[in-house]
């Protein structure tokens, strides 16, 4: 007990942190605003994502494939959080002695099953922290940065376990050896008897000094609570410098994760507002227009690479590291601090000044302000930014739920509507669009051939119909995916569905668009989208493609496009459930499924798709070693599907290699998109003719009773 060092220790370490932390928030808040509706919402939910994923450690724990390194983390983090309290203990003990904290003294059972809950725990810490060390040091997985940041943490967990055992087990010696000279206060309720019944772990570290002097003893416990409390205050003042913040920041960010949708949606610009042209706020141009929340994401990177560990383009050697991506984004922030701050205290002065000429100058200032490197070039490559396939794998793993899909898109935008400076070969598609209403720049008056001499109506000819089929851009172009349009077809008469078509009415989602940044073409293709839908009083739409799929279902609604949209693999199922169809188990030979990212990662349908293929396959479904998921992008997702792959492997090839090595005779899919890629991989391996690839709906079709 020594008040006044106590002290001196928790104002320099607290004020010290104080300082640091201030400063962080403060940054963080210069950052643009977030809708408080999209983050404050459905506390409940939020309560509940903070006990599962965050306390719980659901995705480290949760993840067969790094099991082991899962329980080791969360066993370390869940130490910590039983420790705090023995923290706060151990500094009312450097006030007053025998200090114990209401309801966890000597008088009821809590206080005894703590102190017995700690000793197990500090224990546990203390070999999961030597684990750690191993792994980093021996194992080296190929993921995982090895910094001398990570082993000094781990040093300092270590020298925290052992100080306090230690603390621990002279404080038993002294008393059972040495008859207490000093007083010391322990547990020793009649009804539960003393406290050393209860920690076995700090009695057996009493053994390891067990041959000292009284005084030499009564050194050790003095020197090990010294050592304990500074070393606490030394490592909370370490977090907020490295990626280590995270220890701070990740119960706030998964609380703050985005419900109802994987990720922030990307903003629908206002493309008419010509100040935004002006000050180059369309899309992401300069770091300080990133929005608090993606600082809090920036923050919170914990550099673990499990992000990397799925990442389609890093594991077939793109120049994508998200965790890089991370760390290059937020070393710029951080390097602009002072200007990112200074900018949004003249921001504020902006809104409240309504003379030109101060207008004026203080814009002036603002833009003087801008950091002098280009986020895309000098921080962040182009060949980085383009890479990336919008797969949501990196997101769907992160243990603290940081979304870089966003990010991606909003640099894209400002790429592409600011610069000019997108991928050229993305021209021919993009004409094809704006000419034409689709990416292949077929005439749209051809839309609607595929359906000729199949008795499909069109909305024109009869809207007073059930439901809509949005037959999508390759399901009405595409040579090979217009038989998946009949079989869709063929199905839904089958059932005697009403149902009709836009045909020649029917334009692009624009979801490739607004994935390659180009905002303007996305918002025209909407708004003649949802024109003619809204016309025909459209309520219920099919739809075959998950990208048609994800674009009608999340992002028109921010156009005043609200329909009810469901895959075509849903509605079968539903069909088949309902008795409007019957299946039969005629499916011969091995087959699997490959998972979309977009039908399962952004819209959690797994299992519908896998219950179609269990009713027609004779021998069941048999699952690829990524699946679910953690299923593995085909590779033309965030307009890849329109740029040529010139870096490392080819996606479609790698998943299709997957599916080879399964030794499965037919692929099945759910998306126009993995039809084709995955399709071109197997040509690429020469094995087209022994692996079929073919949508759910044309086994759906060929197996009907």
């Amino acid at each position: 007990m020594n008040p006044l060092l106590m002290s001196l220790l928790l104002i320099i370490g607290l004020g010290i942190f104080g300082r640091t932390m201030y400063y962080k928030i403060q940054l963080l808040l210069a950052l643009g605003p977030v809708d408080p509706a999209n983050r404050f919402n459905n506390i409940v939910e939020r309560l509940k994502n903070l006990v599962i994923l965050a306390i719980g450690q659901k995705r480290l724990v949760g993840r067969k494939r790094e099991w082991i390194a899962g329980i080791m983390h969360a066993f370390i983090f869940w130490g910590f959080c039983v420790l705090l309290i023995r923290s706060i203990s151990l500094y009312g003990e450097g006030f007053v002695k025998g200090f114990q904290l209401p309801i966890f003294g000597h008088d009821g059972l809590i206080g005894y099953l703590y102190i017995a809950l700690k000793d197990i725990m500090e224990a546990l810490v203390l070999f999961m922290a030597a684990y750690a060390i191993f792994r980093r040091a021996v194992l080296k997985p190929t993921r995982m940065h090895n910094t001398w940041e990570a082993y000094f943490v781990l040093v300092m967990i270590v020298v925290l376990m052992i100080s306090d055992l230690m603390l621990d087990g002279a404080r038993y010696n002294l008393i059972t050896l040495f008859n207490n000279p000093d007083h010391l206060y322990f547990f020793n309720n009649p009804k539960f008897g003393s406290e050393f019944i209860w920690t076995p772990v700090s009695v057996g570290a009493a053994s390891l000094i067990k041959g000292l002097s009284a005084e030499t003893t009564s050194w050790v416990l003095t020197i090990m609570f010294w050592i304990h409390i500074t070393t606490q205050l030394v490592f909370l003042n370490f977090l907020p410098l490295g990626k280590h913040f995270h220890v701070i920041t990740a119960l706030p960010n998964v609380f703050l994760k985005s419900l109802g949708y994987p990720h922030e949606k990307a903003a629908v610009l206002d493309l008419e507002n010509e100040a935004a042209w002006e000050d180059e706020t369309l899309g992401l141009n300069h770091i300080h227009q990133l929005n608090w929340k993606q600082g809090l994401d920036l923050y919170t990177c914990t550099e673990c690479g499990r992000c990397k560990d799925v990442c389609p383009a890093y594991l077939t050697d793109k120049p994508l590291s998200l965790n890089e991506f991370n760390d290059d984004l937020k070393a710029e922030l951080f390097n602009n601090s002072a200007n990112v701050i200074k900018r949004a205290n003249l921001a504020a002065n902006l809104n409240g000044n309504g003379d030109a000429e101060d207008i004026e100058a203080i814009k002036t200032q603002m833009a003087e302000l801008n950091s002098e490197k280009s986020l895309v070039g000098d921080i962040i490559s182009e060949d980085t930014l383009w890479a990336c396939t919008t797969c949501r794998a990196c997101e769907q793993v992160c243990p603290v739920t940081i979304e870089h899909v966003p990010r991606i898109i909003a640099l894209r935008q400002g790429q592409t509507l600011m610069a000019e400076a997108y991928p050229k070969e993305l021209n021919v598609a993009l004409k094809g669009l704006e000419r034409n209403g689709n990416p292949w720049g077929i005439g749209y008056d051809k839309r609607a051939d595929w359906a000729e001499g199949l008795d499909v109506k069109t909305m024109a000819d009869d809207s007073d119909v059930d439901y809509l089929l949005w037959v999508g851009c390759a399901g009405s172009f595409d040579d090979r995916t217009k038989k998946v349009t009949t079989s869709l077809v063929k199905i839904l008469q089958k059932a005697n569905i009403s149902f009709a078509i836009l045909g020649t009415e029917e334009k692009c989602t624009g979801d490739f668009a607004r994935k390659v940044g180009n905002e303007m073409l996305y918002q025209m293709m909407a708004e003649e989208n949802i024109a003619t839908l809204n016309n025909y009083k459209v309520k219920k739409i099919i739809a075959a493609c998950p990208h048609c799929l994800n674009t009608l279902k999340h992002d028109y609604p921010q156009m005043g496009g609200n329909y009810e949209v469901i895959h075509h693999t849903e509605f079968i199922d539903q069909l088949v459930k309902s008795g409007k169809i019957t299946l039969n188990k005629s499916f011969e030979g091995s087959l699997t499924y490959h998972d979309p990212c977009y039908l399962g990662r952004y819209n959690e349908i797994y299992d519908q798709p896998r219950s179609l293929l269990n009713s027609v396959a004779k021998d069941g479904l048999k699952e690829l070693d990524r699946h679910g998921k953690e299923s593995f992008c085909c590779g033309a997702g965030g307009g890849r599907m329109w740029m040529e792959e010139t870096i490392g492997k080819r996606i479609n090839n790698v998943r299709a290699q997957e599916i080879v090595d399964k030794k499965a005779s037919t692929v099945a899919v759910s998306c126009p998109f993995c039809l084709t890629m995955i399709e071109d991989g197997m040509k690429e391996l020469a094995q087209e003719e022994n692996v079929k690839t073919q949508d759910i709906a044309e086994l759906v079709a060929n197996n009907m009773a």
